[in-house]
């Protein structure tokens, strides 16, 4: 008779299923609104990023699915929550548009 031989399939890497199931971590993006905000006016770029936002169509959804396929890469699970929602800013024209408003209104 033969021995059952025990297959280890090999570990790609190290991903946390919290990072791959981001359905479950969605954030509304206003939580974060005033952090980008002040961060992209400390860098002095709010202007440039209200711009691109307002007029970047459809690569907004390009750009968001970008976002999704490397959260699962950033470390920790509150900067995953900050990626997630920025894609997910990204994928709704709406809240994006109320974004660029609250862009301009903070400069």
């Amino acid at each position: 008779m033969r021995k059952a031989q025990a297959y280890h399939l090999p570990q790609l890497a190290n991903l946390s299923v919290e990072n791959l199931c981001y359905t479950e971590s969605m954030q509304d993006s206003r939580n974060y609104w005033s952090r980008w905000a002040e961060k992209l006016q400390v860098l002095g770029v709010s202007d440039q990023a209200a711009a691109l936002l307002d007029g970047a169509g459809s690569l907004r959804l390009l750009a968001a699915q970008l976002v999704h396929a490397s959260t699962p890469f950033i470390g920790s699970s509150a900067a995953a929550d900050q990626w997630q929602a920025l894609a997910n800013l990204l994928e709704d024209k709406d809240s994006a548009q109320q974004f660029v408003s609250f862009l301009r209104e903070e400069d």
